[in-house]
């Protein structure tokens, strides 16, 4: 799926980035469900589920962790967001552009589609933003997304859920990103996860909050948690002992939602299968580079050698739209 090149040209590098706009949609009325696919529902709270990532590219790993269900039921709507500052990551030469990544994400939208495995799968929505923290996404999202469904005269609470790789999760609740500041991390934490004011609250700013959670895959089945830090939410007993090292940065979330008084389920640990949860972004890249650097080299040298094989595995870690789209625009070479 190609985006038209004239009207997003304030995409391209070197252009001011929009806040937040949404690039495409199931439908002009998302993320509002629709009722006989034509007329919105008016549901007093919308759910939905965020995947933010670089995209570069999408994988079965992306494909997996969008497709997930609620750990107490389905979303309401879902959004591939992809986000032009990265508190960790720069584009480099090489990588896919902003624009090529948002068209894989629309291939990854359709792809989404046909698995149909939710009714959600049929609200989704592809978009940009310029936010660098979880926190301050939150925040955007929640205000332009109500913006967005007052302009349609609709007044439902907006529930934002991300979702995101366990090494992700490590970083959320790391002081790092906070100033070095436990006492900061844990002051925006509460932002993000404390429930929103109620109308007619008598709730401070300081007690209320975006009411937003977190969903983690697992890096693999042991991963966490470690049993003298339960997770706070998880579909599965946790591993013995000897399984897993001692992780600090479970002691922390546990220790945030006490202090905080907020539920277990404001985190949730959830798996998508090893599959899924072995694939990577730079494992497709640095295969598609090996794929290009063996073209290169003589059909004897190496058809059907170990190197050979190990460069097309690529292929095997992306849906089928998406490789044809890495392909066709020569991608990562």
């Amino acid at each position: 799926m190609v985006l038209n090149s004239s009207s997003l040209q304030h995409l391209r590098p070197g252009s001011i980035y929009p806040t937040f706009e949404i690039i495409w949609g199931s439908h002009p009325l998302w993320p509002t469900p629709l009722l006989n696919d034509a007329l919105p529902s008016a549901p007093d709270r919308i759910r939905i589920l965020v995947l933010d990532s670089s995209f570069n590219p999408p994988t079965l790993a992306h494909l997996a962790l969008a497709n997930s269900n609620r750990p107490e039921g389905d979303y309401d709507a879902k959004l591939l967001l992809l986000s032009v500052r990265n508190a960790d990551k720069e584009l480099k030469p090489g990588d896919a552009t902003h624009v090529q990544r948002l068209e894989m994400m629309m291939e990854l939208a359709e792809d989404l589609r046909d698995a149909n495995d939710h009714e959600s799968n049929n609200n989704v929505a592809v978009a940009i933003i310029d936010e660098p923290t979880f926190v301050g996404k939150s925040k955007l999202l929640r205000t332009l997304l109500k913006e967005k469904l007052r302009a349609m005269s609709l007044m439902p609470e907006v529930e934002l859920t991300f979702i995101l790789g366990f090494d992700t999760l490590e970083r959320l609740f790391d002081t790092k990103y906070y100033e070095s500041s436990e006492e900061k991390m844990f002051k925006a934490l509460q932002g993000f996860f404390a429930p929103p004011p109620n109308p007619g609250s008598s709730a401070t700013n300081d007690e209320s909050g975006d009411g937003s959670s977190i969903v983690c895959a697992r890096r693999s089945p042991s991963s966490y948690p470690h049993p003298s830090h339960p997770a706070p939410n998880s579909n599965s007993s946790p591993p013995s002992s000897a399984e897993v090292p001692v992780n600090s940065h479970h002691q922390t979330i546990s220790t945030f939602l006490t202090s905080a008084a907020l539920p277990s389920s404001c985190v949730s640990m959830i798996d998508i299968g090893k599959d899924a949860w072995s694939v990577s972004s730079s494992e497709v890249r640095k295969g598609i580079r090996m794929e290009s650097d063996l073209g290169t080299k003589s059909i004897e040298e190496s058809e059907g050698s170990d190197v050979d094989k190990r460069s097309r595995q690529w292929r095997e870690m992306v849906t089928g739209r998406v490789r044809r789209y890495i392909i066709d625009n020569g991608l990562y070479k």
